[in-house]
This record gives C-alpha cells, structure tokens and sequence, in this order.
C-alpha cells in the first residue's frame, strides 16, 4: 500500500529529478513544494552542462486539480553558473521543459487540458466549465492559447470535397475543404470565388478527384487551380436541382394546375370531422387584411416583370427590390400572378381533447366556455379562443349568449354557408409538393398522390412532356448508371418546356462531371455533414466569432 508521500509524487508530473518535500490540503487547494535534485543543468544558449549552483529561486505554477481542488506547485529551483566564457549569458536558470514552459504560470500538461476545453467549447463556456473542475482560466486565456495554437498538418490530399457555408447567411460565405479519404477537414478559406480556391488548390498538385456541388465558382476554381482532376457532381444536389427546375416550370403553369388537392392530413378521425364542417366566415378586418396583402404581392409580381422585360438580371432585380433570389425566380417563370394556396390544418393543443367536445356537443352542450372549463379541469392548458373558435365551425344558431345586434348578421352568413354540401377535408397540391412526387420512387407514392399526379399530366401540357425526363433522371441518379445520359440530355434539350430545358443545357455543360457522378463511389455527403457541424460551433460562440478564431476551433479538434 502506497504511502500518503509516495501517492503524491505519482500524481507530480513526470520528470526526474524531482523531490516532494511538503504537501497542504484544505477544502478548496492542493499546495505542493517541490525541489529539484539533479546535480547540473543545460544552458539554453549553448547547451554546455554546468553544475556549479549560483543560487536557488521559487517558481509557482498550477497544475492539473486533485478531485475538484486546485493544484499549486512550488518549484525549488536553482540558478547555474555557465562554464563556456564567451556565452552571452553568465547565469542561467534551471528549466524543466517537459513540466513547464519557460515564463508559463501553468504546467504544460494543465494547458494542454485547457485547450481542449477551449476547442470544445470556446472562451466563456470553456471557462465556466473549467472553473467547476479546478481549473482557473478566463475566456481571455482560453482563447489566447487557441490562437496561439500552430495550424494542425496533414498529409497532401488526393480526393477532397468542396462546399460553401455562410459567415453571415444571405451576405458572406466561406469554402470548407474535406478530405474525402480521411473524413476530416483540411481548411476554410474566408470567401467561396474562384480566385481564392484556385490559389488554394496550386498548392496541392496531387489531387486527382474533387466533388462539388454545381457552383459556377467552384467549376471556374478548380479549372483554373487544378485542371487535371477529375470532378465529381453531389448527386443529392442533382436530384435536389432536378426537383428545383420541375418545381420552377410547376409555378409557371399555376393556373392550370390549382384545381388539383390531396386529402388533409389528420392526427385523429375527430379531426377530419371539423374540416368536414363549413369554416367559420372571415371578419371584413381579416378580409380587407388579406386584400391588402394579395395587392401587395401583385404590384412586385408585376415590378418584377417589368424589370425582367427591360433587360435586368435576376441578381439585379433582388437587389433593387429586396427581395430574395427564389421570390424573383418563382415570379419570372410564373406565366401568371401565383395565387397563395390555402393552408392546410395545422395541429393544435386542442386536438388531445376533440373527441370529448364532440361528444359533449352531440350531448347538447353548446356554449363554448362551459366546455373549456371542463377540459381545462382536464388538463386543457390553452385559452378560451380555440375553444370559441371550434364551437364557432359546429354552430348553425347563435349561441344563448349571443349580443342581439350580431344574431341577425350570424343567421346570415351561416345560411350563406350551409348552401355548401360537406366536403372531405383535402389541401391544394402546392407546386413544390407535386414536384416531390414527380421527382420520387414511383412504388412508393401512396393512392392519393399517384392520382394527383396522373390529374396534373391530363391538366397541363408542360408536365404530361418533362415527367418521364423526371423519373428517368431521377432513376439513373439512384441506380448510379451513366449509360442512358447522352440519350436523356438529347430528349430533355428537345422538349418544348423551356425553364427544363434550361436545366438539360446546363448538364450538358457539366457532362463529365455528371457522369463521374453516376460511375464514382464519390459523393460530398460527408462535405455536407462537416458543414453541419461547422454551424454548431458558429453557434456556439453565436455568430460572433472571428474567421480565425472560427477556423482554428474547426479545424483544431478535426
């Protein structure tokens, strides 16, 4: 059994030479003293040995806590005489390199905890963190030894994935570099042009295959970096474009398709039985609202067109306008203005609950804040207003309670209503719901969708031409099989639909990097996760961050 002495010196750090001469504990520290014992020591500026001692000195550092106590050494150390006449220095203290730095106030094994801490959390995290172990640091300190930290090396790359993430989404966004061999990343660069990765990319003339997505930058950057690789499209960014396109010539034929719905989904039978019920009428507030809104969207449907007509780039417009990229591109495809498609029934906290209002209605319990007492004793946390509103759909007369003045006004619009036969609770198929479907596995469509489909290729001329270009497509992306483009691309660039046609040009383009696509086992999969986990740590610091700072946490702990 291990005596309290010789315990302590195996949880010392290791170097020889080194004797425990006293040790103090109290509730929150350790104090250790600590004297040195060899015999003679190096200089640091000629490396002579000496062993003739001038004198002693003391050094406090903290090292690594002992059960949640802080740990104090006191370093007895000593001061040499060097035996070399022409060293520039006379006197020269003792070191101990692996315990601690020279001038360091911590032990270098302490520090390198504390940067891992830092990695893992950043500054003020880290700190809280380290503070609750034993480890006094502040936020300054953690982050100071990051920056101070030498870039990790890592063997030249050969097969990398390329992808762009956001410093400040919609404003300014980087290049993350991934080696797809190692499944690690390698770099960010400050910006995603082509100038700055083709600079990058000079530097590694081994590389032989780099993935991407379908950035006219990343195509110029590796063209002009590094034009013997072989690049290799993401092919969940080609089913992603493919189902991008089709969703564009879907908006432009609008009209034709808006008479086409699928049935609403519900969480229960209850709730199928409340949209089988006449909505409640809209107030002339919420309809004159709704008017102003739909007038609004029009005049920069029609601004957005006029633009278009005059000559100016999409780009242009967005930055003229304000608006976003994919609001001008949705307006310069559409043939007409896009209506706003009703939305579907949302779930709600009152759904637990329904199957009892409904039974109490069928009861004859008619008034609403008799019913929400009752299911707020049984655990109902919501206000009255949801239960209002649901009494509201059911209600054919008005309620007991009822001010004279609205009765007559009710009566009517509840007659208007009532004209209407009941309906099956349905949702219009959005634009970019059908192109899910059109771009989906054909067997695993349900009843409902394939019969919405088959609706839309009878309705419109546009989808009856691109849907087996779709599927075909689509199919050979799945089934990794390049055999079939050459004649897909010919057919596709002949097809009459002009927004799919635009989407063909610019795989002919890019054929030989499609194909690499449908033959390569290579994919920026793996790209896209380390994205991911880039945004965690961006997130972490909350957006705060500097590009270097953000860079070397990333990249440190890879």
């Amino acid at each position: 059994m291990k005596t309290a002495s010789k315990l302590s010196m195996t949880l010392l750090p290791k170097f020889p030479g080194l004797r425990l001469e006293n040790v103090a504990i109290d509730a929150e520290s350790v104090s250790l003293s600590v004297a040195s014992i060899r015999p003679s020591a190096a200089c640091p500026i000629c490396e002579n040995i000496s062993g003739r001692m001038h004198s002693h000195y003391l050094r406090t550092v903290h090292d690594l806590p002992w059960g949640g106590r802080s740990v104090r050494l006191s370093l007895k150390l000593r001061r040499f005489r060097c035996p070399e006449p022409s060293c520039p220095r006379a006197i020269f203290a003792e070191r101990l390199p692996s315990v601690v730095e020279p001038y360091a106030r911590k032990t270098a094994r302490l520090r390198d905890i504390l940067l891992l801490v830092g990695f893992a959390l950043g500054g003020e995290a880290g700190s809280r963190l380290a503070e609750r172990l034993g480890m006094k640091a502040s936020p300054s300190t953690l982050l100071r030894r990051l920056h101070s930290t030498a870039p990790s090396s890592f063997p030249p790359p050969e097969i990398i994935g390329v992808d762009d993430f956001a410093l400040l989404k919609g404003r300014r966004y980087g290049t993350i570099v991934v080696d797809l061999e190692r499944h690690r990343p390698i770099e960010l660069l400050e910006d995603r042009s082509a100038e700055t990765l083709a600079a990058w990319l000079r530097g590694y003339p081994k590389l032989r295959i780099i993935g991407r997505d379908r950035s006219t930058e990343y195509e110029r950057g590796i063209e002009q970096g590094a034009p013997q690789v072989v690049e290799v499209l993401d092919r969940w960014h080609l089913l992603k474009n493919l189902r991008q396109s089709t969703e564009r010539v879907l908006e432009g034929n609008s009209a034709a398709l808006s008479g086409i719905t699928l049935p609403a989904k519900s969480g229960s039978g209850e709730e199928v039985a409340l949209m089988e019920h006449t909505p409640a009428p809209r107030s002339s507030k919420e309809q004159a609202a709704s008017a102003a809104s739909r007038a609004k969207l029009l005049g920069r449907y029609r601004k957005v067109k006029k633009l278009h007509e005059q000559g100016m780039s999409m780009l242009a417009i967005c930055r003229a306008l304000g608006m976003s990229r994919g609001a001008v591109r949705r307006y310069v495809h559409a043939d007409s203005f896009p209506e706003r498609p009703r939305h579907p029934p949302q779930e709600s906290m009152l759904d637990p609950f329904k199957p009892y209002l409904a039974k109490r209605w069928e009861e004859g319990s008619h008034v609403a804040m008799q019913l929400w007492r009752e299911i707020k004793e049984q655990g109902y946390p919501g206000a009255p207003g949801r239960v209002l509103q649901w009494a509201r759909q059911r209600r054919r007369e008005p309620a007991p309670t009822t001010p004279g003045r609205y009765v007559d006004s009710m009566r009517k619009k509840t007659s208007k209503n009532s004209k209407s036969s009941p309906r099956k609770a349905s949702r219009p198929l959005s634009s970019r719901r059908l192109a899910w479907i059109m771009v989906g596995e054909a067997e695993h469509l349900s009843s409902e969708e394939r019969h919405a489909l088959q609706r839309a290729i009878e309705a419109c001329a546009d989808v009856a031409a691109i849907h087996p270009l779709v599927q075909k497509f689509s199919n050979m992306v799945r089934s990794r099989e390049a055999g079939g483009l050459e004649e897909w691309l010919g057919r596709s660039l002949s097809c009459g639909v002009k927004g799919f046609e635009t989407f063909a040009m610019g795989l002919k383009r890019e054929q030989p990097a499609v194909e690499a696509a449908l033959t390569l086992p290579y994919s920026n999969g793996q790209t896209e996760g380390q994205v991911n986990r880039l945004k965690t740590i961006k997130r972490q610091m909350y957006g705060r961050a500097s590009f270097g700072l953000l860079r070397r946490r990333f990249l440190g702990v890879a």
